[in-house]
């Protein structure tokens, strides 16, 4: 396949087993693979090492589902009371983690000269995506079982 669409394929392929590998180094050290993506994110953006030129804008649209899709597993996990449970338990931890993740979309926004509306979206963004990968990220350890073992026995 020749032209455009094969010059696309090949480098999606190309990104698609890259971050495989990156997966599977991931877990062979014990690590979550999500900074060997954003690491490899940086490596191949704008002013990487090897910009991506044909899959660029179909990558910006599936990061976009991506991230909706992200959003919406998250909302089916939890039921409406387990939310507001966990709201009421943990509403000190929510104010920082909030603060924590959305000053930098914030921060940013407004060294571009963004208007206050829009650098308090752009926080809002950065918040979201931000304690998404991390209830994503802990999501294993909510199921766990805590296992005591008595010495004294």
């Amino acid at each position: 396949m020749d032209g455009p669409a094969g010059s696309l394929l090949l480098e999606l392929g190309a990104v698609i087993f890259g971050l495989g590998v990156l997966g599977l180094l991931a877990r062979r050290v014990g690590l979550s693979p999500i900074p060997l993506y954003l690491l490899a994110g940086l490596a191949f953006g704008r002013g990487g090492l090897l910009p991506l030129t044909t899959s660029g804008e179909f990558l910006s649209q599936g990061a976009e589902i991506g991230v909706i899709l992200l959003l919406l597993l998250l909302g089916l996990e939890y039921s409406a009371s387990e939310l507001l449970a966990n709201l009421r338990a943990q509403a000190p931890v929510g104010l920082l983690n909030a603060l924590v993740n959305g000053a930098p979309g914030v921060a940013a926004a407004l060294l571009l000269g963004w208007g206050p509306v829009a650098a308090l979206a752009m926080g809002g963004v950065t918040y979201a995506t931000s304690s998404g990968i991390v209830a994503k990220l802990l999501a294993p350890c909510r199921d766990a079982k805590l296992v005591v073992v008595d010495y004294h026995s």
